[in-house]
């Protein structure tokens, strides 16, 4: 079945069903990724979920002392302004 036929069935669904289906597509996802967010007997699923994300590495960039960004930008607006005044 392709996606542009479980388009309108799934808008059909009642609110519990679609987080139903968004939890189960939530543990697909993570099981073709290689974790398993089943929670075991005696693990919740927020517990499981938590150590996780612990057990991940991530990169947060943030704009915070990006000096360089800001210049780019300013520049590329800077000449933007320039070719639309001309």
């Amino acid at each position: 079945m392709s996606l542009n036929h479980l388009i309108p069935a799934v808008s059909q669904l009642s609110h519990q069903d679609k987080l139903r289906l968004i939890h189960f597509l939530l543990l697909e996802v993570a099981k073709e990724e290689g974790c398993n967010l089943e929670p075991t007997e005696n693990q919740t699923s927020e517990n499981l979920l938590l150590e996780q994300l612990a057990s991940t590495e991530a990169v947060v960039w943030s704009p915070y002392d990006a000096h360089e960004a800001a210049q780019t930008l300013s520049d590329m607006l800077t000449a933007h302004k320039e070719e639309n005044n001309a």
